[in-house]
Parts: C-alpha cells; structure tokens; sequence
C-alpha cells in the first residue's frame, strides 16, 4: 500500500509540475508574439504629425506598430487600392468634404465606428461630425478643422486709420478696403481672391450653406450660395479684392506688402510663420465679419478625417490608435505642434493650447477656439471629388461679370453632369 501511495504521489506532482510548466510555456509564447502592424496613409504635413504620434503611441501600446504611408491629397494612390481592394492601408485620412463621396463610391468601404464613437459626441465641435456620417451612423473620426478669421497687417491698418474692432459686417470690410487703398494710393488693396472657390466656401459656410440637401440633391443655386457670391462680386468692383491668381501668389502679394489682410482659416497662420517671418509682430487676427451685423460670423474651411478601412486585419489596433491621437491631450499636443486644429474640445482647457503665440502676439488657438463653437454644419454631400472645376468656374464666371442665376444654373448641371445625381 506504502509503495501505491509514493506512486500516486509522484504521479500528482509530475501532473502539477506539468500543469505549471504548461502555463509558464504559454506566458512565454505571450510575450514572443508577433506584434500587430497597422498602416496608416496620409499626405504632407499630417502624414508628418501622424508619423510623430507614434514613439508616445507605442510607449503605451508597445504590441501595436504603425507604419506611416505618405501620399498625396488628391487620392491618386488611394483609389485604385480601394477600387481593386489590394493593399489597403488600415487607417486612411480624407478631406471633410471629400468623405461624403468616398462613402458613396465605396459604400461598404470603412468601418462603421457609431458605438466607439457614442461617448465622444459631445467632446467633439458638432460640425466636426457632419462629413464622418451616413444614415446615422459614424464612418470616421473628426480630426482637425478650419475655423476662419481675417489676418490683418496691423501696422498697414494703423497708418491708413482702420480700427479692425469696428469691422463687424463685410460691408464695414469693403468700407475700409476702399479707405485703406485711397490711403496708399492703389499701392496696397484689402485682400486677393484666386479660382480656388476657398473665399466662396468660407462665405456659404457662414451663411449656413449646404452644397447638397439632405436626400443627396445638388444645392449649388440656393440663396445663400447666390448670397456669397453676390459679397465676392462686391469686393471685386468695389476694388478691395485682387486676382492672386493662386496659393504662391498669394504668399507672394502678402510678402511684398500688396494685400493687407487675408480671409483664411487657422492653418494659414503656420504660412504666415513659415513663409514670412520677417513680418513677424506686424499681423493680427481678427473675427470673420458678418453678413449683417449681429449675425453669424463663424465658418469653416478645410479640415480631415480619419477613417478605418473595412479591409483592414487589425480594426481594434487601428482604432485605438485613431482614440489615442484624436480623443487624448497627449495625442492632440504633437498635433498642435504641426499646426492642426482639433475639433476635440477638452483640449482647449490643456496649457499647451492657451500659450501665446510669439509671431501674432496673443494665445492664437484659444482665439480660433473662439471662433468655432458656432460654426454652421455644411452638408457637402457626395459631390466633392467631382465639384472641383464646376465651382471653379461658377465663382471666376461670377468675378468675370456673368448673371449668378446663369452661373450657379450652369455650374449645378455641370455637377450632375458628373455625378449622376439631381439637381434641386
């Protein structure tokens, strides 16, 4: 009996001694694993700041590895690969009004994020959603945005006797534009324009514009669209406004004193920085003006989002990635030092945002923060990636003297022309 006894006994210890090995062996396999890699594919200086989350990202995450795809604006790396469904990144960056269209050309295309997203809706600007949805559902994170200002040349305003303080509506702009231009003699004008139909979407979004109507019909003929243009129009024969002809020139007429102050968003300060910064002390900013005084004087332009790939292996990787730069002060501190404006609104409250900024001599973000809590939705619908030339010619056609129901008439069916979808 002792004898069967001893035996039982080794029997269970080896079994327990196995038992622990076992588990020891699968904790070792653990820690050995393969770590998890997720593309993510971006252009210019967001692909930049992307690439620079990654050293804090994986100090937390060390099992996630990201790789950083640069490519351009344009998409013409990007859709053939979402077209054919090979080699798509798992996380892609597209423009605010270009996702719309996205999410019609490829309607099973991006994970849909609605219940991730769910306790993040009211940490966001409400505007920042309206291009990440479809049918009620979230397809994307908001990322930066565009809240617009006017920059102006404060010294250039002081000797021609303008207090930008008593601009609040654009016919207070167009008054001073023709002040200031009298007083230097035609040498200096109030601000430039280029076909690049920027300053008309600045002008729509703050009138609450949409470029299409809720059940996906172009909207380019509303009144508010006329109504933006008619202002561009005003400028334009009230000699306030030069042709720049495009984004150089307009660096160009900035460098060499001819526009006093440029109607933009927050990322042309880093321009104004970068390009000029001999004129470092001389630029303010001031509040977009309004159509009438006491109206609206907020709107956006520009801006991106971040959206993750059905295609992707690795959908809970990508998304705690997209959490951790989008919805973290940490992630939105790189982001700021590459001048993107987040639409996540906690971060407002983080001393990196409230700084003042050396060239402009204020706390620049927390006066753009300012500047985008009432900024109107713009629902750009599905027509973005198609719009680009008709809204182009619309507004060059309206500066050149055409009728702006002829223009914005022609400019929709050329539109639907396009796209295949009805016109208003």
């Amino acid at each position: 009996m002792l004898i069967k006894r001893v035996i039982a006994l080794i029997l269970t210890l080896f079994i327990v001694a196995a038992t622990i090995a076992g588990c020891g062996g699968s904790s070792s396999t653990a820690k050995k694993e393969e770590p998890i890699t997720i593309k993510v594919a971006a252009w210019n200086i967001a692909a930049d700041a992307l690439k620079a989350e990654i050293a804090g990202f994986q100090k937390k995450y060390p099992n996630i590895k990201v790789e950083v795809q640069y490519v351009d604006a344009d998409y013409t790396k990007i859709m053939p690969r979402l077209v054919s469904g090979t080699e798509v990144p798992d996380i892609i960056a597209i423009q605010n009004r270009d996702f719309p269209a996205f999410m019609k050309k490829f309607p099973n295309g991006f994970v849909d994020i609605t219940a991730k997203t769910a306790e993040l809706k009211e940490k966001f600007i409400s505007a920042a959603w309206e291009p990440t949805m479809l049918g009620g559902k979230v397809y994307a994170m908001p990322w930066d945005m565009g809240p617009a200002a006017v920059y102006y040349r404060k010294d250039l305003f002081q000797q021609a006797g303008i207090d930008p303080a008593k601009i609040v509506s654009w016919d207070d702009y167009i008054e001073a534009g023709k002040k200031l231009k009298e007083h230097f003699g035609g040498d200096v004008v109030m601000t430039g324009y280029s076909p690049d139909f920027d300053l008309y979407e600045e002008l729509f979004s703050e009138l609450g514009g949409n470029y299409s109507t809720p059940d996906g019909k172009i909207d380019i003929a509303s009144e508010k669209s006329k109504q933006a243009l008619t202002m561009i129009k005003k400028f334009v024969d009230a000699g306030i406004a030069i042709n720049i002809k495009d984004w150089n020139g307009r660096i160009t007429a900035v460098k060499n004193g001819k526009i006093a102050s440029v109607i933009y968003p927050v990322w042309y300060a880093g321009s104004l920085m970068n390009d000029i910064a001999d004129q470092k002390g001389k630029w303010g900013v001031m509040p977009l003006p309004a159509f009438t005084a006491g109206g609206n004087n907020q709107a956006n332009l520009g801006g991106s989002v971040l959206t993750i790939a059905k295609q992707s292996k690795n959908p809970e990787a990508a998304w705690t990635f997209l959490e951790y730069c989008l919805a973290t002060d940490e992630g939105q501190t790189v982001m700021l030092k590459y001048g993107l404006f987040p639409s996540y609104k906690p971060f407002y409250e983080n001393a990196v945002f409230k700084q003042t900024n050396d060239y402009f001599g204020i706390p620049l973000y927390q006066f753009f923060a300012k500047q985008a809590d009432k900024i109107p939705p713009m629902n750009h619908g599905a027509i973005m990636l198609d719009a680009k030339k008709p809204l182009q010619d619309m507004m060059m056609a309206v500066v050149g003297g055409q009728d702006i129901d002829q223009a914005t008439a022609a400019a929709a069916q050329d539109i639907a022309k396009r796209t295949g979808l009805p016109v208003k």
